[in-house]
Order: C-alpha cells, then sequence, then structure tokens
C-alpha cells in the first residue's frame, strides 16, 4: 500500500475514532469493521462489488445498506457510505487496522505475544502479564505460542521490542562474549 494510502487511511480512521468515541460506540465499530471484512473474506461477490468502480456509488450505498443496516452501528453504515461516496473503498483494510491501533491506545492496551519452550501454566501466563504491566504502565493482552527449539525460557514480542529471556538466546549471547574475548 503507498504512503498516500496509508495518510489517507490514518484521516478516515481518525475522524472515525473520534467520532465513535464521542458517541461512546468505540467498541461497536471496531467490531462491526472486524465482521463487515470478514464477511467480505467469505463472501468473494461482496468484495468484488466493494471493489468495483463499475458499479455505481448509488447502487453501492444501496447494497452495503440492504446487507448490513441490521447488523452494524448507524456510524459504521454512515463510514462504509462516506468511503463509496469519496471512492475511498481501497483503504477500509487500512482503516481497520488503524482503528484497531487507535482503540488499543484509548484502552492503553499494549499487546505482547510470548513464545515458551514448554506451554505454560496459567499461573506463569498471568505472571509474565503482570510483569508486563508493571514495565508498560499499559494493560497487556498476551497471545502465547509454543515453540521447542527456543530450549526454555521465553521470547516476548510487544510493539517494536524483542525480550529474548530464553535459553537459546542466552547461549548464543554468552558464545558471542567469548568469540569477542578469543
Amino acid at each position: 500500500m503507498a504512503g498516500h494510502d496509508t495518510r489517507a487511511a490514518r484521516r478516515y480512521a481518525g475522524a472515525l475514532f473520534n467520532t465513535a468515541q464521542r458517541q461512546d460506540k468505540l467498541d461497536a465499530v471496531v467490531k462491526d469493521l472486524d465482521s463487515v471484512l470478514a464477511l467480505m473474506d467469505q463472501t468473494p461477490l461482496l468484495r468484488k462489488m466493494w471493489e468495483s468502480p463499475e458499479v455505481p456509488t448509488g447502487r453501492k450505498r444501496d447494497i452495503i445498506g440492504d446487507i448490513l443496516g441490521q447488523s452494524v452501528d448507524g456510524l459504521t453504515l454512515s463510514f462504509l457510505r462516506l468511503l463509496v461516496d469519496k471512492r475511498r473503498e481501497d483503504i477500509l483494510d487500512a482503516v481497520r487496522v488503524e482503528i484497531h491501533q487507535l482503540a488499543d491506545e484509548a484502552r492503553h492496551l499494549v499487546r505482547a505475544e510470548a513464545v515458551f519452550a514448554l506451554a505454560p501454566t496459567p499461573e506463569e501466563q498471568k505472571e509474565l502479564i503482570r510483569s508486563l504491566e508493571q514495565r508498560t504502565g499499559e494493560n497487556v493482552e498476551l497471545t502465547v505460542h509454543v515453540d521447542p527449539d527456543i530450549l526454555g525460557g521465553v521470547v516476548v514480542r510487544m510493539h517494536d521490542t524483542i525480550i529474548d529471556g530464553s535459553v537459546r538466546g542466552t547461549l548464543e549471547r554468552l558464545r558471542e562474549q567469548l568469540l569477542q574475548e578469543a
């Protein structure tokens, strides 16, 4: 996606986010965008219609209303129609990504991914979340993966930060030190 499209997506997402927060509909709108895009993934014909420049704007607005009118919030529907009117259907996926980030920031939520060598106990997961929350001052939502290749310990990814507490990482750092000293 070009930089210009990213800027447009940011601008549209920002406007939608601010309106949704003012109307206390942020959760609904985030959920709606997820549902709409999931529906488009499951219904290639709907996605094709959404992206097609051949379908007239008015017809597209009607179709969107007929298909989604009952299942999404009025604000979401207005937003989708705005994208149609402005011929910016192409940025819907990017808007969803942006609105998720804005919603996470508003909720002081950080999404972290932890890779363990062995499946952690619920207590170990809670302990890791507590420790990450103290470290970041934010609420942490943790996704857990298991990968025996790290040998032991845990590797955590948050935003652009990687915390490598794995046995393999420790062994590799030790090797680096030994090579430097040799």
